[in-house]
């Protein structure tokens, strides 16, 4: 009765403990993405103003804003040949700027560049409402998730460690591997990566909700800007007051869909780690009751 009555403290210290450590955790992976949140703000959105108005006032619009669209490109073009591996959204951006710049060279006319914010952002809206259908093909061996899901492992890569999540979710000879290339690199090994979140969504339906849900969000999000700038080039605006606004619409709805996405991803892990904690409960905990009686039989005969 004593061993019973002994687990029953640390739960609450457990429960005590668990938010200190998912807010270090949280700030230890969230850190290494300022450097990129920063660059991304200078080359997409301070770089094109200045290059614009810079040249606005000496040159046709339609050459400023193609030379203000050029940061962006390079950017998408650098990051496929840094990382060496094909961004499906960076290749939508980079088709629909080549074509828009054609296009706009061609007639002579700033506002068909303004327009290809619009088509691109319209595209991603349409790419991530189709994930949010429930696919499945070769008899559900792939499934189609919500494209969140992948933001995941990429936005907060962790191990089966940091999780707490056992061994055996591996093969011997696939964990062995995935460990021995851990140790050689500060950031989880991508397919590790891949089998966490895996079995995370399989096993725990308030992260597939989450999934679902803000992709939903992004995909509204991505709709109301490709409507309002789509409203700016219809109205009687000029072609200054076009992009300005524009870009300004568009780092709002930035804004407001990552800062729900962050809180998402905050308030998940939290039910993530409690759920893995209820799991290994249910399926690791090895009951107290076999070692008391496998002692009975010893006692009774020493008795004897």
């Amino acid at each position: 009765m004593a061993s019973n009555y002994e687990s029953t403290p640390s739960e609450p210290l457990q429960q005590r403990q668990l938010p200190s450590q998912f807010h270090l955790v949280t700030w230890n992976t969230f850190k290494h993405h300022i450097p990129r949140l920063i660059i991304i703000i200078v080359v997409d959105l301070i770089l094109p103003l200045i290059i614009y108005f810079s040249l606005a006032s000496n040159i046709k619009p339609v050459y400023a804003l193609l030379a203000a669209g050029i940061p962006p490109f390079l950017m998408v073009v650098f990051k496929a040949v840094w990382k060496r591996n094909f961004d499906s959204i960076g290749f939508i951006v980079c088709i629909t700027f080549i074509f828009a710049a054609i296009l706009a060279l061609a007639l002579d006319n700033p506002k068909i560049l303004l327009l290809e914010k619009s088509l691109i952002t319209g595209t991603l809206a349409i790419i991530f409402g189709i994930t949010l259908i429930p696919f499945r093909c070769g008899l559900g061996q792939y499934r189609w998730r919500p494209i969140v899901y992948y933001f995941y492992h990429d936005l907060v890569p962790v191990s089966r460690a940091e999780f707490g999540l056992p061994d055996s979710m591996f093969d011997d000879d696939q964990y062995t591997q995935l460990k021995d290339g851990n140790r050689k690199q500060d950031v989880p090994n991508p397919k590790e990566v891949a089998q966490v979140y895996a079995w995370i969504y399989d096993h725990c339906s308030s992260y597939r909700i989450s999934c679902y849900l803000m992709t939903g969000v992004w995909a509204v999000g991505f709709c109301i800007e490709c409507i309002v700038r789509y409203i700016l080039i219809a109205s009687h605006f000029t072609v200054n007051e076009v992009f300005l606004y524009g870009k300004i619409s568009f780092i709002i709805i930035i804004i407001i869909c990552a800062t729900l996405q962050i809180c998402c991803v905050v308030y998940e892990r939290k039910h993530i780690l409690a759920h893995i904690e209820h799991w290994k409960m249910e399926n690791l905990s090895v009951p107290q009751s076999h070692p008391s009686l496998s002692t009975i039989p010893t006692q009774v005969t020493r008795e004897e």
